[in-house]
């Protein structure tokens, strides 16, 4: 019986096992990260951190100084509270969107 329990863990670390951007291998025990939702102003991503996270970002425009980034809290993967950010008084919306890091490490931008 404890061998049989033994082997079907196994199995599902091996099948939890999925390849990321750059080649990088993420298994079970160091989380997931799944599809992100990004959204005008931030976002969430589904998955399980906390080696996995995601963070919120706008891009704004002010009439001087052209575009500048602003960013929600960082949030583990899997937190469907999201991240969000905002403009400050006298800028403008451009973009929007989710970032993913790895053990906090830029990984993908989700616009």
């Amino acid at each position: 019986m404890i061998r049989r329990i033994a082997g079907a863990c196994v199995a599902v670390a091996a099948a939890a096992a999925l390849t990321v951007a750059g080649g990088a291998t993420a298994h079970a025990d160091q989380g997931w990260i799944g599809e992100c939702h990004p959204q005008q102003y931030g976002g969430w991503c589904d998955g399980n951190g906390p080696d996995w996270q995601y963070r919120g970002f706008v891009k704004c425009a002010a009439q001087s100084s052209g575009s500048k980034p602003y960013y929600g809290q960082f949030r583990w993967a899997g937190d469907t509270r999201g991240s969000y950010a905002r403009c400050t008084l006298g800028t403008s919306y451009k973009s929007g969107g989710v970032e993913v890091y790895y053990k906090g490490v830029l990984k993908a931008t989700h616009p």
